[in-house]
């Protein structure tokens, strides 16, 4: 049963802020929560093995070294590829 002048849901009761934030200083403080996600993420890449060669990897992408994945061969590391230095005009 709601009473006169009350509504239905309750208003969480804040205090409003005695000086408004800096935009430097919010971005600070998200910029180190960031910075904080970026270094554990950094840290947690896996390598594994390729089956192929035995050289290490990134889990979940081709080998660099013979190009291979998951027992196919992806890129082709025999066909030699021309570099173009100059743009024919």
């Amino acid at each position: 049963m709601v009473r006169c002048g009350e509504s239905q849901l309750p208003m969480a009761k804040r205090s409003t802020p005695k000086k408004q934030q800096a935009n430097s200083q919010s971005s600070r403080r998200y910029k180190a929560f960031q910075n904080k996600a970026r270094k554990r993420l950094l840290n947690t890449t896996s390598l594994s093995k390729c089956p192929k060669c035995k050289e290490d990897k990134l889990a979940h992408t081709a080998c660099p070294t013979c190009g291979t994945y998951k027992g196919r061969s992806v890129i082709d590391k025999d066909k030699e590829v021309e570099k173009i230095t100059k743009v024919k005009a």
